[in-house]
């Protein structure tokens, strides 16, 4: 569904939507599209629940920051089962866990649908990793967590003490015998005829060659504190050896807590997911669709990526309004009359409703297509020729394939080759799904000679209204602004295609309103009326 995802710019508009955890974030970059309906369904009830709990906590902003807050705290935890984990491991849990309850007092405490707990072995692991004292936002392996730490830590800190009163001592009667001051440091340069070797023996001090000039000298380590020293090490290990049991006593709790602490992820994933799309949902006025008609009905739709480029522009959108009943449905219009803009926006909508989300639009009502495809030319690309033509056909293919139960859209499909065989290879397509198998295929064309077959639909863009912009334009104003003129007398609405109907050509009317001469306009639109334009079938 890659390609329908990026033809209909999806990502755009979900740029806007917000989930804070890892888990949540790892969903948005998924661009994952769901053919079940009952879990869409659940995720449709999730949003349901969340704009409930945001409601119910509108006079309390306070309490609404602190939600977000817990949710973005939330670190990746280990969620496999095994033997041992690491202090920082223990750590993620511990920090998750915290988080866990914050969200969880704010989440129930307004007694809506969407509701945490902490099982039994998740909140034994989180008492366990709360006894050592510190914080949330930390962990270590304190005294509490093992009978001999507190022993074992008072004699390192009594020996450190000893070893630095001795290095101390040491450092000032060579400060004195020598005039040298180390200050802590394990080392001095010292000029060579700053100090003799029987000086240097007397002080307590070991030289070596540094340069031609200079030694290195250190203190020699005295009895004591080679006795401290190797007190320290076997403290050291022994506090190792402690902490060891101590890590492994919390691992064995951590992976029998592993099944719930994976249940309690899921659960704030599935709450992020929601709040995320509740969010966006209010922000934006998205509504929930319904995924129970095998027609297509679309009441109000706004595709927001190009809404949002008009805004920019300065120019008019019109929301969508289009019932689909036919399993295949030709989208006639000129190369600027909105047909791609209408394609765009009923994948748009089709896979934000299968992927989870309330969509723009007043109402959306469909059903759930087992796959999503796009043929045509996407952003960046230029088909052209030979090979443009046999990469379309090349994802045709692909789509054709996989048709049972899918929905497909046709953006100037075959617009690389000459129009009556790209008229007979769409005539052919549009016939074949016509004939159904559950699938659904659009098709946007200007070519006006594709076959009018049964079971398949044509519509058109409304197109220019002719008369209003010839009454508003000014003939003599610069040609942007012209442009600009013509473009907010389009009419972005579809409207039944009558065969034999003749709705004139829009370009050959914005190229009289653009100062075509008149008696090549008149004379093209003669050839038009006529069929015998050059191009049989071709309006634009």
């Amino acid at each position: 569904m890659k390609d329908a995802w990026d033809f209909a710019r999806v990502d755009e508009f979900l740029a806007a939507w917000e989930p804070l955890t890892p888990w949540g974030k790892d969903a948005k970059v998924s661009r994952e599209v769901s053919i079940d309906r009952g879990s869409i369904e659940s995720r449709y009830d999730d949003i349901d629940a969340a704009r409930a709990l945001i409601a119910a906590l509108e006079g309390d902003p306070v309490s609404l920051d602190r939600l977000s807050w817990h949710l973005k705290r939330m670190p990746r935890v280990p969620l496999d089962a095994r033997d041992s984990y690491d202090a920082l491991e223990l750590f993620q849990m511990k920090k998750f866990l915290a988080n866990y309850r914050g969200v969880a007092a704010l989440a129930n405490s307004t007694g809506k649908a969407l509701r945490f707990e902490l099982a039994e072995a998740c909140a034994a692991l989180a008492a366990e990793l709360d006894r050592g004292g510190s914080d949330a936002e930390t962990f270590f392996l304190a005294d509490a967590y093992h009978p001999d730490l507190a022993a074992v830590r008072s004699a390192l800190s009594r020996v450190d003490a000893e070893l630095r009163a001795v290095r101390a001592a040491a450092e000032s009667r060579v400060r004195d015998s020598a005039g040298l001051d180390f200050d802590g440091r394990d080392f001095l340069v010292v000029p060579s005829e700053a100090l003799s070797g029987p000086v240097a023996a007397a002080a307590g001090l070991s030289l070596e060659p540094y340069d031609d000039g200079h030694f290195l000298a250190r203190l020699l380590p005295l009895a004591a504190e080679l006795r401290l020293a190797e007190e320290r090490e076997r403290l050291l290990a022994r506090e190792a050896a402690c902490e060891g049991e101590a890590l492994a006593r919390l691992s064995v709790m951590a992976r029998e807590a592993m099944p719930e602490l994976r249940a309690a992820v899921a659960a704030v994933a599935r709450f992020d997911l929601a709040r995320a799309g509740a969010a966006l949902a209010l922000k934006l006025g998205l509504s929930r669709p319904a995924l129970d008609s095998d027609s297509m009905l679309i009441e109000e739709a706004r595709f927001v990526p190009v809404e949002s480029d008009c805004a920019r522009l300065g120019l008019a959108y019109r929301p969508l309004d289009a019932r689909f009943d036919s399993s295949a449905v030709v989208l006639f219009g000129s190369n600027m009359g909105g047909k791609t803009v209408a394609l765009q926006t009923v994948l748009f909508l089709q896979l934000l409703a299968q992927a989870g989300h309330f969509v723009p639009a007043r109402a959306f009502r469909t059903r759930v297509y087992g796959r999503i495809a796009y043929v045509g030319e996407l952003a960046g690309e230029r088909l052209a020729g030979l090979s443009g033509f046999g990469f379309e056909i090349w994802r045709f293919e692909r789509a054709w394939k996989d048709r049972a139960g899918s929905l497909v859209a046709f953006d100037e499909f075959a617009r690389t080759t000459g129009s009556h065989e790209a008229e007979a290879l769409l005539s052919a397509i549009v016939e074949a799904y016509a004939k159904g198998a559950g699938s659904r295929a659009f098709f946007a064309t200007h070519f006006r000679g594709v076959a009018r077959v049964e079971g398949a639909s044509y519509l058109r863009m409304k197109g220019l209204d002719r008369g209003a912009a010839s009454e508003a334009l000014d003939a003599e104003a610069p040609l942007e602004e012209r442009l600009a003129g013509i473009n907010r007398h389009m009419r972005y609405e579809l409207v039944e295609d009558e065969a034999g109907s003749d709705a004139g050509s829009d370009a050959l009317a914005i190229a009289e309103l653009l100062g075509l001469d008149p008696g090549i306009a008149a004379r093209a639109a003669e050839r038009f009326r006529s069929g015998k334009a050059g191009v049989r079938g071709d309006q634009d």
